[in-house]
């Protein structure tokens, strides 16, 4: 299970989704660059200033209609926002849900729903 916090501190507004689906990612972005001198050889460089900028996708399935309106009040409710994320691991991160816009897709009329967004790691 996936538990989605607001706010971080004492949470007033809590979401629990089912285990999302295999195959999602998880990013990380260590802004390091990387070029290529006159004579071939392979440099790179990273400043110890620059950030690690680590991002979580999930995918989620066959999510019921209850789950579905308590998430879409949730993602209104903290857009934006720093939000704790506890995954199905047991794992607990802060950050945004980075995702712009949740495309909420209906399977079946009123009974299941795929939805997915992807959470950028702040802490």
């Amino acid at each position: 299970m996936i538990t989605l916090e607001y706010p971080v501190t004492t949470p007033t507004l809590t979401v629990t989704l089912r285990n999302p689906e295999f195959g999602n990612i998880d990013r990380i972005d260590t802004n390091m660059i990387e070029r290529e001198s006159r004579h071939g050889s392979s440099i790179t460089y990273k400043d110890a200033d620059w950030p690690v900028i680590r991002t979580k996708v999930y995918n989620f399935t066959t999510i019921t209609k209850t789950v579905i309106n308590s998430l879409k009040t949730f993602l209104t409710t903290s857009a934006g926002l720093k939000i704790k994320l506890t995954d199905h691991n047991g794992d607990s991160f802060t950050g945004i849900i980075a995702t712009a816009e949740n495309e909420i897709v209906t399977t079946k009329d009123t009974c299941s729903y795929d939805v997915g967004f992807e959470f950028m790691v702040t802490d």
